[in-house]
């Protein structure tokens, strides 16, 4: 247990491909819980959907193959990072549109306050 609880740290390349992964995953359920609640499921629009979620993958698979090639981890925690705020932001919006309570500042920033 202790060997896990060491290997455990945001260093470590695993964590660069699995919380964005993650992320998009969770995304992607809430969107479907959303649209299958409001009766309008298309896959057309998924399929978009999806379609940006593989683009945002191909960020971080460049990440990683820069990190290699150059040696540097500069642009892979930063695709990581971008990816992972705007995934973080789309889970609120999300969320709220669930129904979760999100602070109204916050949701201003989002622009979730407009009507759709």
């Amino acid at each position: 247990m202790e060997e896990i609880i060491q290997n455990l740290h945001f260093t470590n390349i695993w964590w660069a491909i699995l919380v964005p992964m993650i992320l998009i995953i969770l995304d992607i359920f809430t969107g479907l819980v959303i649209s299958w609640r409001n009766g309008d499921f298309r896959s057309s629009v998924m399929r978009t959907g999806l379609s940006k979620k593989f683009g945002e993958l191909v960020y971080v698979l460049i990440g990683i193959l820069t990190k290699f090639a150059l040696g540097t981890e500069l642009i892979l925690y930063f695709t990581v990072g971008y990816i992972c705020l705007m995934e973080l932001s789309s889970l609120t919006e999300n969320c709220d549109k669930l129904g979760v309570k999100i602070p109204p500042k916050l949701k201003e920033k989002l622009n979730n306050n407009k009507s759709e």
